[in-house]
């Protein structure tokens, strides 16, 4: 099981009350546009922005489910208790606290302490911006001025709430690094928890004009740069091994809000050169690489580039987000499983398990929208649609707010729902801030071009003539959408209407109810293209949305009005067909498979077996011809190609819905569809591995399941540490770690007997690398190897001694690690005559 900065987390407690407060947008009218007061104090104008979202405080979403996603998050703002995260502030400090802390991932120990506080502050001053809702200001004030306390008593700008932090850095200053994936010095990911502090008072500068955040953000910088100061670029870089978070993209944020260019050269020191040498040489070095280590380096890079136009950071960001998009992500517009990066174009073997994680959304919509700016192209607009239609909207429960650690994307999965009050973990705190932000980017605008990127209820104000825009649909589920525009005088400009791929040639534009003819798909991505036709390996070439721009004189009145058709669509991977997700239009259809069940473990859901798996065999791949619309608009029956993986008997129907409709749900998002023929070769196969298993288990002496109670017990579990956690994966316990367990196996006394130990190889990574020796009796049976082609759990066969089990009824058999080393999870210790 890979190493996770989570692995630590113990499940979730039961889901949280549903919030009880009163309508969030009640002191103010959520219509009304909110003054552009926010005091983003941009260094220089900048030429290489060609064009940049209308900001939150010119948009108003007016319905749909973004909509009510903003409302229930702004309640769930407004119900934590400042004082409670703010609390190890104070205490670091040699301050009273005002509250109890909060727990969970910001509780003292080895934790995130003081992120959700950062966090909060980012979501508060964003939720300002994006309704008016004075209220937020207000909560945005109050923690700066308590943070400005805080770093005053500090006496030197520091501004954290980590217990051993100062101790720990003083040594990293010095030269002494220790830096793995997640920990520095012995601290879990520090810089990463205090980037969350600084973006905090960046956002409260920018969204909710509080200056005095801007002055705390400026010392505790310098602050962070005398930390850096004695180190060589060599030992920076050594440092940088741990996750840092977004630190050179504040650092580059600070210079344009200063002009001071101090900001700037500090943030070359964040530079992770390891990860973006590579990517500037177009060389895609992801696999193995955890997801959000990753991503808030490239934001980084967007972000210096628009401040510099160094064409080196341009090429790292925007070759990390299309290699991400094109070859890492699901149909749901998220990536990695149980947090990494795999082999590019690699999913089939990678849709099962804990795939797809929040944050990850969060930074590649916003890594999206940066180099939306840079470069006006549909395809970035395409992927900003597709996540926050799908995982985003998934990720938050729509009757009470939880959001959700992963949102899986495989055969019978459902989300992680987070305990709001208690977890606090990275998810729940980018999800403050997430939904906040819906309405950035459904518009962009430039000197003389509105761009309508997406499919909104909502109304804007444009610079571009003073345009005001009222966008009515109901996309997701309907298929128009029509923008009135409203205009102080007659004007000439451009609006630029993306047209959407997914819609086929069934779309259709009209002004003012004057039907403008379109081409048609086929002329806009000629395959020839001077060339010859037919080339080998363009078959599968992703075809994106397109922008009609529509020049005239407008006047106050004039309408845009879409017609959106969605059709039933295949996204297989690409390296096996046979593993698909449906599409309807530009939303990940998912198989419901079961209401979610009462007391599940809410942060593992892996723990609890899984339904018989399901096969659609079809002679066609055309979903049209085995799906049915059934009751609301996206709701579809699929009937008669329903099968089981592993008895030839139908087993359906399967109900598909829209993937963001799956609350409190299990389900399917990614689906078998064989032929006739293949589904026979799969049945033939499945009878041999009941079969040889079958025979293992009549040779099967004994086995013992580590992390199973009644297992250990009965097999006299030992362990030093005696404290071992019990891992899971995929529903199967294990232990592992440092230091030694045993277990006592029975064996036969008359006969040749094995033992068998079965491990797991995440499936598209690589193995594990451990030193460990497996003992019986004291005896070295062999020392732990790499299994480089395994995939899923695998078994190792190791020959028991004759001496050991002649005339014995058990066996000692014990897992050491080597100093500095430790024993990979252990899912079974099995014995077998040979």
């Amino acid at each position: 099981m890979s190493a996770s900065r989570r692995d630590f987390l113990k499940a979730s407690a039961a889901s949280t009350a549903a919030l009880t407060l009163g309508p969030v947008l009640g002191e103010t009218d959520a219509t009304a546009m909110a003054p552009e007061s926010a005091p983003r104090a941009s260094a220089r104008a900048n030429a290489r922005l060609r064009a940049q979202p209308i900001p939150l405080d010119r948009v108003r979403l007016t319905g749909g489910p973004l909509h009510h996603a903003q409302q229930i998050t702004a309640r769930y703002l407004l119900a934590l208790e400042p004082d409670r995260m703010l609390s190890f502030y104070r205490k670091r400090a040699g301050l009273t606290p005002k509250a109890e802390p909060y727990g969970g991932w910001d509780g003292d120990g080895k934790n995130l302490t003081g992120h959700i506080a950062g966090h909060h502050l980012s979501g508060v001053s964003l939720m300002y911006r994006a309704t008016g809702d004075v209220r937020f200001k207000q909560r945005a004030d109050y923690l700066v001025r308590e943070l400005a306390e805080v770093q005053r008593a500090n006496g030197d700008g520091y501004l954290g709430a980590i217990g051993g932090l100062r101790e720990a850095f003083a040594k990293v200053s010095a030269g002494d690094i220790r830096s793995a994936s997640f920990d520095l010095n012995g601290i879990w990911s520090p810089w990463y928890t205090l980037h969350k502090t600084y973006a905090g008072l960046r956002d409260a500068y920018r969204h909710a004009g509080n200056a005095q955040a801007l002055q705390l953000e400026i010392a505790f910088a310098a602050w962070a740069e005398g930390v850096l100061k004695p180190l060589s670029d060599a030992q920076v870089q050594k440092m940088l091994n741990t996750e840092f978070g977004g630190m050179n993209e504040i650092l580059v944020d600070l210079y344009a809000d200063t002009g001071n260019v101090r900001w700037l050269e500090f943030s070359r020191r964040f530079e992770h050169h390891a990860v973006t040498t590579p990517l500037k040489r177009h060389q895609d070095n992801l696999s193995g690489k955890h997801g959000n280590c990753q991503i808030p380096k490239l934001i980084g890079s967007a972000a210096r580039y628009e401040q510099t136009g160094d064409p080196d950071d341009l090429i790292a960001a925007t070759f990390f987000f299309d290699r991400v998009v094109r070859q890492h992500t699901y149909a749901s517009g998220g990536h990695g499983l149980s947090e990494y990066f795999g082999p590019p174009g690699k999913l089939s073997p990678r849709v099962d398990g804990r795939a797809a994680e929040t944050c990850n959304v969060y930074n590649m919509v916003k890594l999206s929208r940066q180099l939306f700016a840079f470069r006006p192209d549909a395809v970035y607009a395409d992927f900003h649609e597709r996540a926050l239609f799908n995982h985003i909207l998934a990720s938050i429960d729509p009757t009470d707010g939880r959001t959700s650690y992963m949102v899986p994307v495989g055969r019978d999965e459902q989300q992680e729902y987070q305990d709001m009050q208690r977890d606090f973990t990275c998810c729940v705190g980018t999800g403050m801030e997430s939904h906040a932000l819906h309405g950035l980017g459904v518009f962009y605008e430039s000197a003389d071009t509105i761009y309508w990127n997406l499919f909104v209820p909502c109304t804007a104000r444009s610079k571009v003539a003073n345009a005001s825009l009222a966008m009515d649909t109901g996309f997701p589920d309907g298929d128009t959408a029509t923008l009135t525009i409203t205009l102080p005088a007659a004007a000439r400009f451009t609006v630029a209407v993306r047209r959407p791929v997914w819609a086929g040639d069934g779309f259709r534009l009209l002004v003012n109810g004057q039907a403008l003819d379109q081409p048609t798909l086929d002329s806009l991505h000629d395959p020839v293209a001077g060339g010859r036709p037919g080339g080998v390996g363009n078959e599968s070439v992703a075809r994106d949305s397109t922008y009609i721009p529509i020049t005239r004189t407008w006047r106050s009145g004039d309408t845009i009005t879409l017609a959106l058709p969605k059709q039933l669509t295949l996204e297989p991977t690409q390296d096996d067909p046979t593993v698909t997700a449906i599409m309807w239009g530009p939303l990940a259809m998912a198989a419901d498979v079961a209401p979610r069940e009462d007391g599940e473990w809410s942060e593992s859901p892996s723990l609890r077996p899984k339904s018989p798996r399901r096969v659609l065999v079809s002679e066609t791949r055309d979903p049209r011809t085995f799906a049915t619309p059934t009751g609301p608009a996206g709701n579809f029956t699929v009937a008669n190609v329903v099968r089981r993986a592993d008895a030839p008997e139908a087993a359906g129907p399967l109900m598909l819905t829209p993937f963001y409709r799956t609350h409190r749900r299990r389900y399917s998002l990614y689906h078998d569809l064989v032929t006739p023929a293949e589904y026979e070769q799969r049945l033939a196969a499945h009878r041999a591995a009941v079969a040889a298993q079958a025979q293992l288990d009549a040779a099967t002496i004994g086995i013992v399941r580590p992390g199973t109670p009644a297992d250990e017990t009965a097999a006299a579990y030992k362990s030093e540490p005696a404290e071992r956690p019990i891992g899971n994966t995929e529903g199967r316990t294990n232990r592992a770690g440092a230091g030694w367990f045993s277990v006592e196996v029975p064996v036969d006394s008359a006969a040749d007997t094995d033992l068998l130990v079965t491990h797991f190889v995440e499936r598209g990574l690589p193995a594990l690398l451990a030193d460990f020796r497996i003992l019986a009796n004291g005896r070295v049976l062999g020392s732990y190897a790499p299994n480089t082609n395994g995939s899923g759990f695998y078994q190792v066969r190791y020959a028991l001694p004759a001496d050991l089990t002649r005339g014995a009824q058990k066996v000692t058999v014990r897992f050491e690690a080597a100093a500095g080393s430790r024993v990979i999870p252990v899912f079974e210790v099995r014995t077998a005559r040979r």
